[in-house]
C-alpha cells in the first residue's frame, strides 16, 4: 500500500470534497443520490466566520474572520510580477482580533501541474500564503482552506473557511 504525503493534491481535494459535502448536508438537510455525487471536488462556500463570547455583562464580543485571495481581479491566478516565469496565487486570512492559531493550505491547480503550500500564524490576526508554478500555457485556479482556532472563551472554538477562484486561461 502506497503512503500518501500530507498536503498532496489528491489529499487536499479529498479533504475539500469531504468538508464541502458536510457543509452541503448541514445546509440542505438531506440530498438525493444524484445530487450527492458532484462532478468535481467542491470548496465549501463559507469564506468568513464570527467567533463570539456570548457574555451579556458588557455585551457580546465578536471576532470577525475572512479568507480572501490577494491581487488584481479578485486574486485570480496570474503571472508573477516578482518571480519571472511563474504563475502564482496569493491568499490571506484576516481577523478583527488575534486568534490562538490560523493554519491553512493554498493550492494552485492547473491542467499542467499542482502546487500546495501550507501557511499559518500563532497569536496574530492575519496569515498569508502563496502557491506558484512554472509558467506553462494552460488553465489555472486557486483554492484555500484554513482552520481558525478561537481564543479561550469564544465559540465556536474551531472553524474552517475556504474559497476558490474562477478558472482562468493563461498563455505563457
Amino acid at each position: 500500500m502506497e503512503q500518501q504525503r500530507w498536503g498532496s493534491a489528491p489529499g487536499l481535494k479529498r479533504r475539500l470534497a469531504v468538508v464541502g459535502s458536510a457543509a452541503v448536508l448541514v445546509v440542505a438537510g438531506t440530498v438525493t443520490t444524484a445530487e450527492a455525487t458532484p462532478a468535481a471536488p467542491t470548496v465549501p462556500a463559507k469564506y468568513q466566520v464570527d467567533f463570539s463570547t456570548g457574555a451579556t455583562a458588557r455585551g457580546a464580543r465578536v471576532i470577525h474572520c475572512e479568507v480572501r485571495f490577494i491581487g488584481a481581479h479578485g486574486g485570480i491566478p496570474h503571472k508573477s510580477g516578482h518571480v519571472h516565469g511563474t504563475i502564482n496565487v496569493r491568499t490571506g486570512v484576516t481577523c478583527s482580533q488575534p486568534l490562538r492559531m490560523i493554519r491553512g493550505k493554498v493550492g494552485l491547480f492547473s491542467n499542467r501541474g499542482t502546487k500546495i503550500k501550507a501557511f499559518g500564524s500563532t497569536g496574530r490576526r492575519t496569515a498569508k500564503g502563496n502557491a506558484a508554478l512554472v509558467c506553462r500555457t494552460g488553465k489555472y485556479h486557486g483554492e484555500v482552506v484554513a482552520t481558525l482556532y478561537a481564543p479561550p472563551g469564544y465559540t465556536p472554538r474551531v472553524a474552517t473557511v475556504a474559497k476558490k477562484t474562477p478558472t482562468v486561461s493563461i498563455h505563457c
